[in-house]
């Protein structure tokens, strides 16, 4: 089992900030659903939002779990992976990058049920896919 302690309160940062804009979006089949919502917030000038919902399919999915250096990656085939739940934030990181930090719950065809992190470029949506996401305006860190 993988544990994580923080030795200080120096190593934790909180920021303070309000919701701002809220984004309803459609992702076309065969887009990535990561890099829309990434390219979507860049267009709008969004610098961090929180994922509030995702509704759709993937052709196939591709989740990575584990840690970083211990990293195991599940190919769930379809057609027709279903999104039971997204979750995740995008974050600004140099200039006007910004990078989408997704985790998915999804169905395969005949049901099975898998969970992980979406793997950027490789979860194309299958017919389409409604995505809801709500900027965060940071006022301060701590």
């Amino acid at each position: 089992m993988n544990t994580t302690t923080f030795q200080s309160a120096e190593q934790v940062t909180v920021e303070t900030g309000r919701f701002g804009r809220l984004v309803v979006a459609r992702v076309r089949p065969n887009e990535d659903l990561t890099c829309a919502v990434e390219a979507l917030c860049k267009e709008l000038g969004i610098k961090r939002a929180v994922v509030r919902g995702v509704v759709g399919s993937l052709i196939d999915a591709n989740l990575a779990f584990g840690a970083p250096d211990d990293e195991h990656v599940v190919t769930v085939k379809g057609p027709g992976v279903e999104i039971l739940n997204v979750s995740g934030e995008v974050v600004s990181r140099a200039g006007d990058e910004v990078n989408a930090l997704l985790s998915a719950t999804v169905a395969d065809p005949q049901g099975q049920m898998y969970a992980g992190r979406l793997r950027r470029g490789s979860n194309l949506s299958f017919i389409t896919i409604e995505v809801t996401f709500q900027e965060w305006e940071v006022q301060s860190i701590h």
